[in-house]
């Protein structure tokens, strides 16, 4: 059967290419640095009219804000996972280490921009990825706390630093992994949660100091 021909008087249907634009501008302010990137190069990346573009984004920022909002999707997505867990402290902060930094191995472009490029945001933008990125700093040192209430770290543990240096272990992932290389995603993500569990679970615990006004009265 031939294929049915469109009405010549029916009206055309836009093609959605949104995942399309999304896809090529994590690409292509990975490889050029957002700084450097124009829209030009984002609608060559996908074969359309720069004007066209202007159909899906409004400017260069609002597509990094864009790509930024569904990385957050996505992370809020694997946090209500492992929230509805029913295990232990221990396992909750392995799981999370593991499935995190599988996340950001998989998604090597798009973390790295995320951990890289969000100060280039201005303005409400910039506020809101601020406190998004506070909120991850609490939600780990929340699964730290936990740890160490039921008794698996060393109860003077600064589960603050901790969280830091958890966050800090992660986020740099995608500054040296590289695709094809001896090791899979899958692999590495194991033994990160390990390393990343050895940390919290046999670190020695240090009690803030105390400031040097105490220290003052105190002598």
């Amino acid at each position: 059967m031939a294929p049915r021909k469109a009405h010549p008087g029916a009206p055309r249907v836009r093609r959605n290419r949104e995942d399309e634009v999304l896809l090529a501008a994590i690409d292509i302010f990975h490889r050029k640095g957002y700084a450097t990137a124009s829209i030009q190069d984002v609608a060559d990346s996908v074969g359309v009219l720069k004007g066209s573009l202007y159909h899906y984004i409004d400017t260069k920022e609002d597509l990094l804000a864009r790509i930024f909002a569904e990385s957050d999707d996505q992370s809020h997505a694997i946090m209500q996972e492992i929230a509805a867990l029913d295990i232990n402290a221990v396992e909750r902060l392995r799981i999370f280490a593991r499935t995190w930094s599988l996340w950001y191995l998989e998604n090597l472009e798009r973390s790295s921009l995320y951990f890289n490029e969000w100060r280039h945001l201005t303005g409400e933008r910039l506020t809101r990825i601020t406190a998004q990125r506070h909120r991850y700093e609490l939600y780990v040192t929340d699964l730290i706390d936990a740890v160490v209430r039921e008794g698996k770290a060393d109860p003077d543990l600064n589960t603050r630093y901790a969280a830091f240096f958890v966050l800090s272990a992660i986020n740099v992932l995608p500054s040296w992994y590289k695709r094809g290389g001896p090791d899979s995603p899958e692999h590495i993500a194991e033994v990160w949660s390990d390393l990343i569990l050895g940390m919290v679970c046999h670190s020695q615990g240090r009690r803030r100091p105390r400031s040097s006004a105490r220290v003052r009265r105190a002598a």
